[in-house]
């Protein structure tokens, strides 16, 4: 054994030795070509002697890759150095030398595929190499070239599915620009597609009509317009063609709306003031409006902080608000005013107000202040006259009656005062039954006493004043005197309360006092009235702020009440406060209650009805915004309950559907919460106009955070309009969007967010996230960072923010005010308002930076106003390094303190633009406003930064929108023009200055903007304007264009582009420096001079070339020069086969000739046409291409006068008419064929003469037939025919000959007998076509208005017509044919109308012989029988044939109102229609006669009326009507027999289908058989025969009294027939004797019967309506029943089912009967019906992760354990699934001294190691009585003890001396927090020398339990979202400071099954990937192939992909392969030694 293994290592090293080694140099050549960069390097070398090789430099020197597209081919050119190694061979080189080759090798790309992947190819090349001794020796080079890419571009394309005017791309994907296929992987390794699988045309717009909305206090109003929800633009029509450029109107804003507290109901604003009166309280929006109103006795409210000083000059009441900081209050100029003031309307202490009230009047009379607080120093705020310091106020305690000093006054404290000024003096009032003092008094009495008062005046001491007049007034009534003197008596009081005032004046001094009366008795009611401002409520709302009452005549407490009976109970109904909302729908009824006041007793108004609906007709929007109002089930909240989520399928794409988790929530309150909405949740949250504030300020109010696959969404509206969101203090305040997380506003307010950090009230930092608004507000937000509004920012896949509406104002942040928009943000403002928003650094209104590519981001401006807004840089907008696009945002009225008061644009380095429309292009117009912006009070608005900066139009401006921008330049760009229009391609002057006038330079004295034309197109140029010189331009005798006279250039500069003036017949030579000589000047020349200078025009004699157009002649010399004024001379004569030259024309068509005389006035080269006239003819005048000549060959016509002898060729001639000719005749000879060309001519008979074609002679038989053919290559020619002695066709004559008629009209015509007013046929072979032209206005007496078929030989000729028309022919027998002999008419086009006859107003045919009638197309109208039957047919014998013609409006005087058939006729219609059609007897359409056959298959037969059988009619037997389809519909009998009258013995209607339906008549509605007749009816097949009636009831067929109907064969399903009997004596026989039951395919036409099968096998009706039975089937899996087993027609009928247990019910199959089930019920219909339940195990397949499922919850150890369910909703009582990863694992609390690591959760306490033990040190610690060590950890004592003594009073053990006081040397110990792991600890001071511990500083706390400082460690918070890697996930630790990965939550992936993306359709492909169950990591990604066929499936989320197609892209595969290489590898290596093992056995 060992011998053989020695054997085989030895033959193994002999074969490796005989091997060429290689020697390979490090170097490799490369080369770039196309897209890739090559790689050349050597494997291996050696030489023709088998010797090693060596490699040196390699070198490729080209790639040619130019025949890959045609021939897959790529060369490569090197050069090579190469040697041999050993010594002996000829190609051996020492040192650097070695030898030189150039190569070259050409690779196939087989697979095509070299484009877009790497290659790898592998060549060998033999290099010849010629030695000096003439040998030639090969050296072999083994090469191998790479490349790093395809050799073409690839070009990424977005996907984009929401461009409404542009093809978009489904899918993101890779284009490969070689091949043009697509990948959807970057690399384009996997599947490849076509374009159009990706590609698709644009969606057009999704236009919602928006209506139009008035102003708020906050927003403008807008138009009604059309808004596309899929770009966002509007529109001014529902076509989406008229773009509006804003949709603002100019209404001013609408006035503030002020709830009762005087806040506004729409922005929150507080208003200034209040005053309230007997109106109620209005709210002012200024304190100077609202002092206007304040009238005496209102009350003035205080509502915000005033600066200024209040005057009031009315007796009133000041109420101040709480927390408002008023201004003083002054009583000034105001006799007796008295003011008194309260806080909030209560008498309360009046410290939360600081104004000071002063009290002052220049007249000498003085009013009185009134303090009714409780407890405020009334010195601290009531002063004396400021201006006069001698003047006081004088003090009354109101509650004791005393009088206070002023210096009492100032420094104690009182309450209840009264002030007035001196002199001071008070009235008092005395009298029977008077109580009170001091100008206060009360009486009471009864109604109807007389009452006596005096009143006297007294000082303040009490005594009595002299000089005192006095007058009463009464009941408040100024004005009203009662008495002039002292003493007053009043007679008869009523009831009520009265107030009695007395007003004295004591020296000039006025003073007052007024006695209430109460005077009881009975007192009046009120009238008043309840008022509702709607009627209409939801649940949700709030009901009292809708009610008012008026008309009330005394102030009194008003109470509102729901009744809850059915008259009014205050006691028992239910008080509205203002909680009250309904809580259910319904109506309600509401009245007022009106308290009784002092002169009015209690009343009740009239009660209101308010209906209530549900929350759910609230829309998802609140009617802010016009998007898809879904009416859904809404649920309230209070912010505490949890939030309701139903499971729903989501349309998540055009063919995907996702399950989601939808909730929709309305606030029933003011709510405090924190909200987080879960992945996969979507939450409609209307805020119901309440206020959601933060319970949690540190947190959002709402956060939202998806799932890659599991997105969240917010809808955020408020159907109030008053409800706010707000209150935190974090980023994000109101919504913070995380990652795959979707926010959209449409209406509420976003409020009161002070956040440190970023996005005040919305903060977008996730990727796959946006935030869209279309209405609301986001105002009154901070931040501290950036975005006082909105924030986004480092969104790794592109968060987007679209602005389409709303408001977003006063809001402050660092950069970015308004808006903050960063890092790879899409962002879009559209519309909206964004104003009065403040950035202390960049961006007033917006901040925009780092948007700069299409895939990453950018910034489009495309509608809404940035307005008010400040910054530094910007203060509208501040864009930096982005792509921007403006469209028609609006920017003005903004400031910035340092530059670019509208917009401060920094570019982006790479693309120094502005783009003035979309940035990648676009369509449609513009309408760009930045303007009014200011810096320092000066225009500065677009602020270019860099001064290379350009401003690009890709869109052109609106010429009637309101343009304008204001751009402040910093520099003169490099880059050529500073505004570009290239793309617009502006090649006009006047085009670019459309863009001139709307572009203004913020700072002229630097440059200005200038038009100038770079190559083919117009641009701006920036100029500077210091080096300017004026050019005047003199046109010296020509005109300039107005503007054009003076231009500006530069010095030193070139003069450019000048005007060039115009100069009628002169020459432009140039512009020149002088009138008379000078030197030229043109555009290059320089400009010398700094001084303004003139140019003048020079001109010279014009001579112009004309060009002479042939006009499709031809001529040698086509140009000729002219002078202008002088004659054109001679001209040439051009020549046109088969034209005549007319001569020169000024115009193509048209115009003025021109003659060699005539005068050149054109002052410009022109042109000269030639003018030709025809002399061919085409055969059919090239009017149709019909008939035998569709070539339209062109032909030579000879002229023909009419008369001449025609010349014919080869027995053929063309003619012309010349003129209008009178002929004498013209007869076409057997043989011939004249092609007869009218030519616009008429050819007119003599009277008696006709064109004869062929001749009718003994001697014509068997002889060549002759032809004519007519046409009219002009239009209008005519033939007119005689009109005497001529009979057989007036115009033309036929026999044995054709005669074709292609034009012209044939007329005129009138025989004396018979024979057809126009044409005969005069035997069975002449042929008339008519393809076009006209045959009309002709008379044929007694036979054939138009038409003869003459009977010579008994068989009659034929007639086609294709086209033309035949009109207004009259004869008494066939208004246009009359055939007494047979023949043939085939109709299949063109009209025939207005014909007359007394029978047969078309074609009348008699029993003379067969006429065959096929009528397939064409029209035939108007048509009469005047005077007997057939208004269209009148027919003995023969067939007719129906099947496409359209037989209408034509009228018979009889019978057969468009078709009479009379005996021997088979009529047969198939298709066609006959309808309206009208005869005054029998047959509205059809009359059948005799022996004929009506034969009905298909077609309609509709519309058509007579006395009876509206449509057809059976007369005389056995005139038959055979029916197996078409439609009898419509028609009318005055008489009986709407659809069929059957009349006489012998008439038969079978009916084997078809239909006959709403068809009316007196009696038989469908078919009426006649009652003294045996006419037969026979049924069998499928007919129908109902909806028709009789005088309006349902009559279909009617049998009279005896008849009965006979069924001749089976009928079968889809027959139904209703029956009337005239016998109504229930049960009445219709029918005989049938074994089989047919009652089923009738029905009775009354209600009150139906059909039955008796036992005598018969049909009858019998009484009462038919009930049909329900049967059900059932198998073993459940039971069903049924709510009736047998109903009549029209009964609901219901089902119920129960499955056994273990199935589910899946639905109702219906095995028989016409009835479809839903919902378990369906409608009985006429017959039975048969069903069956079908059941289904239970499949407990699905794994739902929710709560209600969970079995039990994850602990430390162990997952999340759910029941599984089945797909109908059951769930497995045993069948469970675990979520990985769930487990919580063990929160270790670390070990102590005496416990080991232990797990904190509940329920769990394992353990893990042992406890610490105590770190005791060695010394001791001590106090007065004992020592002990202490535990440096935890602080414990140990080792405790009493000191032991020595005589030297020191302790033995711890050397405690006992004889020195002990003095605490305290330390501070800093507090420290608690960090994730280690312990913190509280502030404390610690002794060194004892070691206690203390609270504070003096040692005056002693801390006894060290333990108590300690902060214990929090523990690692772990992240709510997953971290992950490829490998693994975990969660980070989210405490500040931490982020540590905590180790216990790290697990490797487990990778789900293939989930679907976007499910293939029949034509598109699909994507899926496979993920991590725990983290959502997307562990692959696959392709999914396009399903193929040709009809795409309705639900394609439906399919299901094949598990076990391979994901492309996956990670996994290529080491499966390599696995898979290895192992073949080993097995082929293990096979060769067995082998040979074997062998050698």
């Amino acid at each position: 054994m060992k011998k053989r293994l020695i054997s085989i290592l030895l033959s193994l090293s002999m074969v490796l030795t005989l091997l060429p080694a290689t020697v390979l140099s490090a170097g490799v050549g490369t080369s770039k070509a196309g897209d890739a960069t090559f790689t050349l390097s050597a494997s291996s070398a050696s030489c023709a002697g088998g010797h090693t090789g060596e490699i040196g430099n390699i070198q490729i020197t080209d790639v040619d890759i130019s025949q890959w597209k045609t021939d897959k081919k790529i060369t490569i050119q090197y050069d090579v150095q190469y040697r041999c190694t050993d010594s002996s061979c000829k190609l051996y080189n020492s040192g650097d030398s070695f030898f030189s080759y150039s190569g070259e090798h050409t690779f196939t790309d087989t697979n095509g595929e070299f484009c877009h992947k790497k290659i790898s190819e592998s060549f060998t090349a033999t290099i010849p190499t010629d030695l000096p001794s003439g040998v030639t020796k090969n050296f072999s080079v083994s090469f191998t070239l790479t490349s790093d890419k395809g050799i073409y571009e690839s070009v990424l394309h977005e996907q984009n599915v929401n461009l409404c005017t542009e093809n978009y791309y489904s899918v993101s994907c890779w284009e490969c620009t070689g091949c043009g296929y697509f990948f959807q992987d970057a690399d384009m390794s996997g599947n490849k597609f076509t374009k159009d699988k990706v590609y698709f045309p644009p969606v057009g717009h999704n236009l919602k009509h928006v209506p139009a909305k008035d102003p708020t206090c906050v927003a403008k109003g807008t138009v009604e317009h059309w808004h596309c929800e899929r770009c966002t633009r509007n529109f001014g029509d529902e076509q989406g063609t008229s773009e509006l450029t804003t949709i603002e109107t100019n209404a001013p804003l609408a006035a503030h709306r002020y709830d009762a507290d005087g806040v506004c109901e729409v922005c929150n604003r507080k208003a200034a003031a209040g005053v309230q009166a007997n109106a109620g309280m209005v709210w002012y929006d200024t304190m100077g409006k609202a002092l206007t109103a304040l009238t005496y006795g209102a009350q003035l409210s205080i509502n915000a902080d005033y600066a200024d000083t209040i005057t009031l000059n009315h007796t009133c009441t000041v109420e101040v608000k709480a927390g408002v900081t008023a201004a003083d209050i002054r009583i000034e100029n105001a006799e007796n005013c008295v003011v008194t003031i309260v806080n909030n309307g209560t008498i309360s202490n009046l410290s939360g107000y600081t104004g000071k009230v002063v009290l002052m009047s220049a007249g000498g009379t003085y009013g009185s202040i009134i303090n009714q607080t409780s407890g405020g120093n009334v010195g601290s705020f009531l002063y004396g006259d400021p201006e006069d310091a001698n003047k006081f106020c004088y003090y009354k305690n109101l509650s004791n009656g005393k009088w206070i000093l002023p210096a009492e006054a100032t420094t104690n404290t009182q309450s209840n005062v009264k002030v007035s000024y001196a002199p001071m003096a008070y009235i008092e009032i005395v009298g029977d039954g008077v109580t009170g003092s001091e100008g206060s008094y009360a009486l009471t009495t009864s109604s109807g006493n007389t009452v006596a008062f005096t009143a006297t005046a007294k000082t303040a001491d009490g005594n009595d004043r002299a000089n005192v007049t006095y007058k009463w007034y009464y009941d408040g009534q100024d004005g009203t005197i009662l008495s002039e003197k002292a003493e007053l008596t009043i007679e008869n009081i009523k009831a009520g309360k009265r107030t009695v005032v007395c007003m004295a004046t004591a020296d000039d001094y006025g003073i007052s006092a007024k006695i209430v009366l109460m005077v009881a008795g009975e007192k009046e009611s009120q009238s008043f009235t309840l008022s509702v401002s709607k009627t209409t409520v939801g649940i949700r709302e709030k009901i009292l702020p809708l009610l008012s009452v008026e008309g009330i005549k005394e102030d009194a407490a008003i109470t509102y009440y729901l009744m809850n009976g059915d008259s009014p109970a205050p006691e028992s109904d239910t008080v509205i406060d203002e909680n009250f909302a309904f809580a259910q729908t319904g109506t309600g009824s509401i009245y007022a209650y009106a308290a009784e006041t002092d002169n009015y007793a209690v009343t009740a108004s009239s009660p209101v009805a308010i209906t209530v609906t549900p929350h759910a007709d609230h829309c998802i929007c609140g009617g802010m915004f016009n998007h898809t109002h879904e009416n859904v089930e809404w649920q309230a909240w209070d912010g505490k309950s949890e939030i309701k989520y139903e499971q729903k399928w989501v349309q998540v794409s055009e063919y995907t559907k996702q399950g989601r988790y939808v909730a929709y929530v309305y606030l029933t309150g003011n709510v405090s919460a924190n909200l987080t909405v879960a992945p996969k949740h979507i939450l409609y949250l209307c805020l119901n106009g309440y206020s959601f504030t933060c319970a949690d300020p540190s947190q959002p109010a709402i956060t939202l955070t998806g799932e890659d696959g599991k997105p969240v969404e917010l809808d955020l509206c408020d159907c109030v309009g008053t409800g706010t969101l707000g209150g935190s203090n974090a980023s994000g305040g109101s919504i913070r969007i995380g990652a795959y997380a979707n926010a959209t506003l449409y209406s509420g307010t976003l409020t009161g967010n002070n956040v440190s950090g970023d996005g005040g009230a919305v903060s977008v930092t996730g990727g796959n996230c946006s935030f869209t608004m279309y209405g609301g507000a986001i105002t009154g937000n901070t931040a501290t960072g950036n975005g006082g509004g909105i924030s986004s920012y480092d969104s790794w896949n592109a968060g987007t923010v679209n602005i389409n509406g709303g408001v977003i104002s006063n809001n402050r942040a660092t950069n970015g005010g308004g808006i903050y928009a960063a890092s790879r943000t899409h962002f879009h403002l559209n519309g909206g308002e964004i104003i009065n928003n403040t950035a202390t650094g960049d961006g007033g209104g917006v901040y925009c930076s780092g948007l700069y590519s299409n895939a990453d981001g950018r910034c489009e401006f495309n509608g809404s106003t940035i307005s008010g807004n400040t910054a530094q840089r910007g203060g509208g907008a501040y864009v930096r390094v982005c792509f921007i696009g403006y469209r028609n945002c609006r920017i003005t009225g903004n400031t910035a303190t340092e530059a670019g008061g509208g917009l401060y644009l920094e570019p982006f380095a790479s693309a120094k633009i502005i783009y003035m429309g979309n940035v990648y292009g676009d369509r449609g117009t513009i309408a760009p406003y930045i303007y009014d912006n200011t810096v320092n009070s000066a225009q500065n608005n677009l602020y270019l930064s860099d001064p290379d900066t350009q401003i690009v139009f890709t869109a052109r401006i609106n010429t009637g929108g309101n343009a304008k921008i204001g751009v402040y330049f910093t520099g003169i760009t490099q880059n050529g023009a500073s505004v570009l229009l290239n793309s617009l391609q502006v090649n006009t002057e006047s085009s670019a200055k459309l863009y001139l006038d709307r572009i203004f330079c913020d700072n002229p004295d630097f440059g200005r903007l200038e038009i100038r034309k770079d190559e083919n197109y117009y641009n701006l140029y920036l100029i500077n304007t210091s080096d300017e010189v004026t050019i005047t331009f003199d046109p010296n005798g020509g005109t300039l264009n107005a503007g054009d006279e003076t231009k500006a250039v530069q010095h030193n500069g070139t003069y450019g582009e000048m005007p060039t003036p115009i100069r009628s017949g002169y020459h432009f030579d140039g512009w020149y420096t002088e009138k008379d000589g000078g030197t030229k000047v043109d555009a290059n020349t320089s400009v010398a001079t700094k001084e303004a200078h003139t140019l003048y025009a020079r001109w010279s004699e014009a001579k112009y070339n004309i060009t002479l157009d042939p006009n499709g002649g031809n001529l040698a010399n086509a140009t000729k020069e002219v002078t202008y004024n002088s004659p054109y001379g001679e001209l040439p004569t051009p020549n046109r086969a088969g034209y005549d030259f007319d001569g020169w024309f000024t115009e193509k068509d048209g115009g003025t000739k021109v003659e060699a005389s005539t005068v050149v006035t054109a002052a410009e080269p022109h042109t000269l046409y030639a003018h030709w006239t025809a002399h061919e003819h085409c055969i059919c005048g090239g009017s149709i291409s019909a008939g035998d000549h569709t070539g339209h060959t062109p032909v030579s016509y000879q002229s023909w006068n009419g008369n001449d002898a025609i010349q014919y060729n080869n027995n053929v001639a063309y003619v012309r008419l010349s003129d209008n000719v009178t002929m004498n005749g013209l007869t076409i000879d057997p043989g011939k064929t004249l092609y007869l060309c009218l030519n616009g001519k008429q050819l007119a008979s003599n009277g008696t003469s006709k064109i004869n074609v062929g001749k009718a002679t003994k001697n014509n038989s068997g002889r060549t037939p002759a032809r004519l053919v007519i046409c009219d290559c002009k239009g209008g020619g005519t033939i007119k025919g005689a009109t005497r002695n001529v009979w057989g066709g007036a115009c033309i004559y036929l026999y044995n000959s054709t005669l074709d008629i292609f034009g012209g009209k044939i007329t005129g015509g009138k025989v004396s007998g018979n024979g057809g007013g126009a044409i005969a046929l005069d035997d069975s072979k002449c042929v008339l076509n008519i393809y076009g032209g006209a045959i009309s206005d002709n008379n044929g007496k007694n036979s054939g208005g138009a038409i003869f078929l003459n009977n010579k030989d008994k068989k009659g000729g034929t007639v086609n017509m294709y086209g033309g028309t035949i009109a207004n022919n009259t004869a008494t027998n066939g208004g246009v044919i009359y055939s007494a002999c047979g023949g043939t008419f085939n109709l299949s086009g063109g009209t025939i109308s207005g014909n007359t006859a007394n029978n047969g107003g078309v074609v009348y045919a008699t029993s003379g012989g067969v006429v065959n009638l096929t009528l397939s197309g064409g029209t035939i109208s108007g048509n009469k029988a005047t005077n007997g039957d057939g208004g269209v047919i009148n027919m003995a014998g023969g067939t007719v044939t129906i099947s496409g013609a359209k037989l209408t409006g034509n009228t018979s005087s009889r019978y057969g109102g468009a078709v009479y058939l009379y005996n021997g006729v088979t009529a047969t219609m198939t298709g066609g229609e006959i309808s309206g059609n009208q005869a005054a007897s029998e047959g509205g359409a059809v009359h059948v006669y005799g022996t004929s056959t009506f034969n009905l298959s298909g077609g309609k037969i509709t519309g058509n009326s007579s006395v009876d059988g509206g449509a057809i009619y059976l007369n005389r037997e056995p005139s038959v009507l055979n029916m197996s389809g078409g439609v009898i519909s419509g028609n009318t009998a005055t008489g009986n027999g709407g659809g069929v009258y059957i009349f006489r013995t012998g008439s038969v209607c079978n009916l084997s289908g078809g239909t006959i339906e709403k068809n009316t008549a007196n009696v038989g509605g469908g078919i009426y058989v006649n009652h003294g007749n045996n006419g037969q009816l026979k049924i069998s097949g499928n007919p129908i025969v109902k909806g028709n009636t009789a005088s309006g009831d349902a009559n279909n067929v009617y049998l009279p009294s005896g008849k009965k109907l006979s069924i001749s064969a089976a009928m079968s399903s889809g027959a139904s027939i209703g029956i009337t009997t005239e016998n109504k004596n229930y049960p009445v026989v219709f029918s005989g004797k049938y074994s089989q039951d047919y009652s089923d395919y009738f029905f009775a036409d009354a209600a009150d019967a139906h059909v039955n099968y008796n036992s005598n096998t018969e049909l009858e009706l019998a009484a009462g309506a038919k009930k049909y039975n329900v049967y059900i089937i059932t198998d073993d899996n459940g039971t069903a029943t049924v709510s009736a087993s047998s109903a009549t027609a029209g009964t609901t009928i219901q089902l119920t089912v129960t499955p056994n247990n273990g199935y589910h019910f899946k639905e109702w199959q219906v095995v028989s009967g016409n009835a479809e089930v839903s919902n378990n019920t369906f409608i009985m219909p006429a017959g039975n019906v048969t069903v069956k339940p079908v059941f289904e195990a239970h499949s407990f397949t699905e794994e739902h992760v929710e709560e209600q499922y969970k079995k039990s919850s994850a602990d430390c150890t162990h997952n999340d354990v759910y029941y599984k369910t089945c797909s109908c909703g059951a769930v497995s009582a045993t069948e469970t699934f675990e979520v990985p990863g769930t487990a919580l694992n063990h929160d270790w609390v670390e070990a102590t001294c005496t416990e080991p690591k232990t797990c904190r959760r509940e329920g769990c306490g394992a353990t893990d190691g042992n406890p610490l033990g105590h770190d005791l040190p060695n010394a001791w610690s001590k106090d007065e009585n004992e020592h002990w060590h202490e535990c440096e950890r935890c602080h414990s004592k140990e080792d405790a003890g009493k000191h032991e003594y020595g005589d030297d009073n020191i302790c033995d053990i711890c050397g405690y001396d006992k004889t020195v006081p002990h003095t605490h040397n305290l330390k501070l110990v800093s507090a420290n927090a608690a960090t994730c792991t280690k312990n913190g600890n509280k502030a404390y001071y610690t002794c060194d020398g004892c070691d206690m511990w203390f609270e504070d500083a003096n040692g005056s706390i002693e801390i006894t339990d060290k333990t108590a400082v300690i902060i214990p460690a929090t523990g690692h918070a772990p992240s709510e979202s997953w971290k992950f890697d490829k490998a693994d996930h975990w969660k980070d630790c989210t405490n500040a400071g931490c982020g540590v990965i905590i180790e216990s939550s790290k697990a490797a992936h487990t990778e789900s099954g293939w989930i679907i993306d976007t499910a293939p359709t029949y034509f598109n492909s699909g994507t899926q990937h496979k993920e991590c169950t725990v983290c959502h990591y997307v562990t692959a990604v696959g392709f999914i192939p396009a399903k193929g066929g040709d009809i795409e499936p309705s639900d394609p989320s439906g399919w299901t992909p094949n598990p076990n197609l391979p994901a492309t892209g996956g990670d996994n595969t290529a080491f499966i392969w390599i696995a898979l290489l290895l192992i073949c590898a080993s097995t082929t290596a293990g096979t060769v030694i067995y082998g040979r093992r074997k062998r050698q056995r």
